[in-house]
């Protein structure tokens, strides 16, 4: 299983310019930030599933483009699977024909460019011998983290999220987790901001993931633009030796 960063900033004009999207082998996509636009029409025309965290811009605003640019180029829909909440924003906000056309209506119901399918918190579904399985997380409501193996190896994508000590719980005891991708947004000095918009900061992420196993490898991600050595060194500083890494776009890692 390969895992491919296209995107993993957090916000625009920073070190790393592309929001949050991250391939799974060449079909398999999570969040549809504006790491897309590094792919072309026959690389965008390969994705079958796109599974979604929350319905924030900077992770959907690919999606609306994505189904856009491959319409008439499949002979199926691509499938968007999140939880309930988080479909029916996307369909009331941005497919409802006045931010972007209603895509599961093209070219027609029956032939739909996008199928939506909803995935609850705690459901797993099976893909070409990957089994992504979801989890509820603390931002916006009705997110979710997934839980991405193989059988032999594989990695928890938090997507955006603040203290959630349940979701460390629920993972704990996955003996073939080696990476975790997890928000780590603002430096200390903004925990209020962190905190208010349901972020993590350093000394927030490191609270909630004390109990973890040290060789779990933690891979930081929507770092904000200019803060992006700050949080990294509050992270290194206060980590107690836990291993922090920037997650930038273009790392490759295999499971």
């Amino acid at each position: 299983m390969k895992l491919q960063v296209l995107g993993c900033a957090g916000g625009i004009g920073g070190r790393e310019r592309f929001t949050t999207s991250l391939l799974v082998d060449d079909n398999l996509l999570l969040d549809a930030g504006t790491g897309l636009t590094g792919l072309d029409v026959d690389q965008l025309a390969r994705i079958d599933n796109v599974f979604i965290t929350h319905s924030h811009l900077d992770h959907v605003a690919g999606l609306a483009l994505l189904v856009d640019a491959v319409q008439g180029r499949r002979n199926a829909p691509i499938v968007v699977h999140a939880t309930e909440i988080i479909i029916n924003a996307l369909k009331r906000h941005l497919f409802n024909w006045i931010l972007w056309p209603d895509f599961a209506a093209i070219p027609d119901a029956a032939h739909p460019a996008l199928q939506w399918k909803v995935v609850g918190h705690g459901d797993t579904v099976e893909l070409g011998g990957r089994r992504l399985t979801s989890h509820a997380v603390n931002h916006t409501v009705g997110s979710a983290a997934y839980l991405v193996q193989n059988g032999r190896s594989g990695f928890l994508f938090t997507g955006d999220m603040a203290s959630t000590p349940e979701l460390w719980t629920a993972i704990g005891n996955e003996v073939k987790l080696s990476k975790v991708i997890v928000d780590c947004s603002f430096a200390n000095a903004e925990r209020w901001l962190a905190e208010k918009s349901m972020h993590f900061c350093p000394a927030s992420l490191i609270e909630d993931i004390h109990a973890m196993n040290d060789a779990i490898e933690f891979l930081i991600y929507h770092l904000k633009p200019g803060q992006e050595d700050l949080i990294m060194q509050e992270l290194e500083t206060g980590g107690g030796g836990r291993p922090f890494r920037a997650l930038k776009c273009g790392d490759v890692f295999e499971f």
